[in-house]
């Protein structure tokens, strides 16, 4: 296995789970957590996939007001 690489087993067998993720602790109501994790679990998503779609959506469609600053 490469360095930097971990391996991780999901139901789907076997899979590389790539370095450099970082967790990403925000405080959201209860309400819509449940939601969220409910969304992602109906379209078979993990709710740290469903955040980076969502994510890229959202970027994608306000690119006229990002700068690129705050990171």
């Amino acid at each position: 296995m490469q360095q930097g690489m971990t391996l991780r087993v999901t139901k789907d067998g076997p899979k590389a789970a790539k370095a450099g993720k970082e967790p990403l602790q925000v405080r959201i109501p209860g309400a819509i957590k449940r939601r969220f994790k409910a969304h992602a679990a109906l379209r078979g998503m993990e709710p740290n996939e469903l955040f980076v779609e969502v994510w890229e959506y959202y970027e994608r469609t306000h690119a006229h007001a990002s700068s690129g600053q705050g990171e």
